[in-house]
């Protein structure tokens, strides 16, 4: 008989956020095992609750698996460097926030990080570095996948994007942390592009910024358009109507944007970072700010050879992150738990 697993989260609620992507591709690609048996939210208790959110319903039902000697897996979304650059609440409010995670986060059997570099950060937080495991994310190729030209040109005409343009898209949410301020400005510098941000303000008037960026959404330069918050298809179809990915994040865990873009077989542009250079093989081009990223764009636009070969190094990056190598990781990771 099969073991199963309840995985859980409430990420729904807040849309347009890579939690929420993260957690619903790791129930479709559990559903693809042949040892185990995958549950979304389920209210019965099974041989594994697996966490994505750390709400206090998820926190009330690893207290019933304990009990009950079942085990427990956290995956570990939010860092507190994370949290100071997405939301703008009061000092006390994110230092309890902050306690509280750590000590949700201590409560697990496992915890899950999609870098190694956060094994670290949890460790000097105070959690036990040998139950802390590093397993990527991981993105369905059902959905973000290449196209071509003819598709391409078609979804451009439903999207209504000049076929003519050289698009460059990007996509989050609407926050400083993500870099937005970089991709306006890089769009300003660059008037013969099209950009696109995909995504919105998924924790609304708490979102760090709110107010400059919705200005900036409502009157965005005539090259820019912001789709805010829209689904997953509609995300594909933007990626796949698009010729770069250009994300100038200044923090991220594991950006699911770049593995859409990347099954996409998109160019990748990042910001300079030291996280990408473990978790991406440095297959992308990088700058620090709009100046650097406009010439690597303009770059891209006009020398064929040099974005046929960022393209092939982005799919790279999609063939080792594949359903079979993420999927053989996280078998082996739930059957050991068991075996503990």
């Amino acid at each position: 008989m099969k073991k199963t697993i309840n995985v859980r989260s409430v990420s729904e609620m807040a849309k347009g956020q890579g939690v929420d992507s993260a957690f619903k591709e790791h129930v479709e690609l559990l559903r693809k095992s042949n040892i185990f048996d995958v549950y979304k939210n389920d209210t019965d208790v099974h041989d594994i609750l697996h966490v994505h959110t750390f709400d206090l319903k998820s926190k009330s039902l690893i207290k019933k698996y304990l009990r009950k000697g079942k085990k427990v897996v956290v995956s570990c979304h939010v860092m507190p460097d994370s949290l100071e650059g997405s939301l703008k609440i009061p000092r006390f409010i994110l230092k309890l926030l902050v306690n509280y995670m750590i000590k949700f986060y201590s409560s697990a059997n496992r915890l899950v990080v999609v870098n190694s570099f956060y094994k670290s950060e949890l460790a000097r937080l105070g959690l036990e570095k040998e139950k802390i495991f590093y397993i990527p994310n991981y993105v369905s190729r059902d959905t973000f996948k290449p196209v071509g030209e003819d598709e391409k040109k078609s979804i451009r005409d439903s999207l209504k994007i000049d076929n003519k343009s050289f698009v460059i898209v990007g996509g989050g949410q609407v926050q400083k942390r993500k870099g937005i301020d970089d991709f306006v400005e890089t769009a300003k510098i660059c008037p013969d592009c099209q950009f696109i941000w995909v995504g919105g303000f998924s924790f609304g008037k708490i979102t760090d910024g709110y107010e400059k960026y919705k200005q900036i959404i409502e009157n965005p330069p005539n090259n820019l358009i912001f789709t805010g918050i829209v689904e997953r298809s509609q995300v594909a179809r933007y990626f796949q109507a698009s010729d770069v990915l250009f994300l100038p994040s200044y923090q991220e865990l594991f950006p699911m944007t770049v593995l859409e873009a990347s099954n996409c077989h998109l160019p990748l542009l990042l910001r300079d970072i030291e996280l990408y250079k473990e978790i991406l093989f440095e297959k992308y081009e990088s700058g620090i700010d709009s100046q650097e990223f406009a010439k690597k764009i303009m770059l891209l636009k006009q020398d064929k050879a040099f974005r046929l070969e960022t393209e092939k190094k982005s799919i790279e990056i999609s063939d080792y992150y594949s359903q079979k190598n993420v999927l053989n990781i996280w078998e082996e990771f739930y059957t050991s738990l068991l075996d503990e």
